[in-house]
């Protein structure tokens, strides 16, 4: 089952065009930080291989009337 979720672009931790190098930064992230909030790999539901990595605090459930605001399908979580 596939699970959308919306993001602002501008909180993205990290941005790849391939998933594992969007899961490695993801990892990374994780060992360097204490993470405050699990965190989700996301594809962009517009455009294929275009992948990003944000808080999973940072989510939108429903879409705000913002351009800002884009969909995205969730690949991966990384739990604390």
């Amino acid at each position: 089952m596939s699970e959308d979720i919306f993001f602002n672009p501008g909180d993205a931790i990290a941005n790849a065009h391939d998933f594992a190098a969007a899961r490695r930064s993801a990892e990374i992230y994780k060992e360097k930080n204490a993470l405050q909030s699990p965190l989700i790999i996301v594809e962009d539901a517009n455009q294929q291989n275009t992948f990003a990595v944000y808080f999973a605090k940072d989510a939108h459930q429903l879409p705000i009337k913002s351009a800002a605001i884009l969909k995205y399908h969730v690949r991966d979580r990384l739990d604390n």
